[in-house]
């Protein structure tokens, strides 16, 4: 995307000294580049996992020696649980997520808007970024396998298989004055779409069930991210992320024949191992509402905390004329003051997620 808008660009001044155009230009080209991050970021890190938990549990029970069904089937989809399957058995799951991206600090990604024209400093010259429109969305398919290797401790892995669609549209003005004398225009719309199949990150996870008090449980997990997924399709992150986690939950309440309640608690911290302030707390918690003994509903509230800011302070700011295109070209004297490229500032991200789901038995015990 960035390639494409920068070559427009420096199309319309070509007239001018290369040196010249490299300050401004080379400043929108790391911005624009900082935008693709923020995009790929949005999806490949920002998309919430699904917990590896079983559609349905049994316990042991003491006075016949059996295994049995628990009444209950659990709620969450996102939400890890601090029970484990249980020494010996193996969860196998496919879950399907569809997701797009509407927004990007807080602004609609189909139309980031930068309002006035920019000028190009040493030169008579300007460009117009009036507007650009994004479309990203993906849709995944994960694979889980989970084992319990004892009645405390269980294994998982997932892979997910990711569809990604991209794509961009962004008209560009650009006007400039040639040595001798002559204005050149230059109008373009650059567009750009593409879809892509391929595998995400690999995912391996541990949890240890590590206290079992009367009114809660509580265990430690440690998920390992590897990077498989290609980052420019939105299929991966480009680097090894590790994340131990603190996982509790409570026992069953049931005030009522129609409410049986449990609450959950997840929180960890995802660690970039390459940069490590690109590292963000994670931390969620809900409760699961058992209506009848085949339907639980799962209610959620996710929150991821980066540590640091996308883009140093004054990345995304870039100088204004209050005028028009040409007058902006030729007149240096309507150049003033300054503006955000696509209203983006580059701060901090924090992302929230609210969950509503369920979990219904389809067919008898499994």
């Amino acid at each position: 995307m960035r390639r494409l808008l920068l070559g427009v660009i420096l199309l319309a001044l070509a007239a001018a000294p290369a040196r010249a155009q490299q300050d401004l230009s080379g400043q929108i080209e790391r911005a624009l580049g900082l935008v693709e991050d923020a995009v790929e970021q949005s999806f490949a890190r920002a998309l919430p996992l699904p917990a590896p938990s079983a559609g349905v549990s049994y316990s042991f029970d003491p006075a016949t020696g059996n295994f049995q069904r628990d009444p209950s089937t659990f709620g969450q989809v996102y939400l890890e649980r601090a029970d484990s399957l249980g020494a010996g058995r193996v969860n196998v799951a496919v879950m399907y997520q569809y997701v797009t991206l509407d927004s990007l600090q807080g602004h609609d990604v189909s139309d980031l808007r930068t309002e006035d024209p920019i000028p190009f400093p040493g030169l008579l010259a300007a460009a117009e970024l009036s507007n650009l429109k994004l479309s990203a969305n993906v849709q995944q398919v994960l694979f889980a396998a989970s084992y319990g290797i004892t009645e405390a401790l269980e294994a998982s892995l997932a892979v997910p298989v990711i569809y990604s669609h991209i794509a961009v549209d962004a008209p560009i003005a650009a006007a400039a004055i040639t040595p001798d004398g002559q204005l050149v225009q230059l109008n373009e719309r650059v567009t750009s779409a593409k879809n892509s199949v391929g595998a995400g990150d690999v995912l391996l996870r541990g949890k240890y069930r590590f206290a079992e008090l009367s009114d809660v449980h509580m265990a430690a997990g440690l998920t390992l991210r590897l990077p498989s997924g290609n980052v420019s399709d939105l299929q991966g992150i480009g680097y090894v992320e590790l994340t131990p986690s603190f996982i509790a939950s409570t026992r069953i309440f049931q005030p009522a024949s129609w409410a049986r309640l449990q609450g959950h608690f997840n929180g960890g911290i995802a660690l970039d191992t390459y940069d490590v302030g690109n590292s963000e707390a994670r931390w969620g918690f809900g409760f699961d509402w058992g209506v009848t003994d085949d339907l639980t509903a799962g209610i959620a509230f996710l929150a991821q905390n980066q540590f640091e800011r996308v883009a140093p302070e004054g990345t995304f700011t870039v100088p204004r004329c209050k005028s028009d295109l040409v007058t902006c070209a030729s007149d240096p004297s309507v150049r003033m003051g300054s503006q955000q490229l696509y209203g983006l500032s580059g701060d901090r991200p924090d992302y929230y997620d609210f969950s509503i789901g369920g979990r219904g038995a389809l067919w008898r015990d499994t």
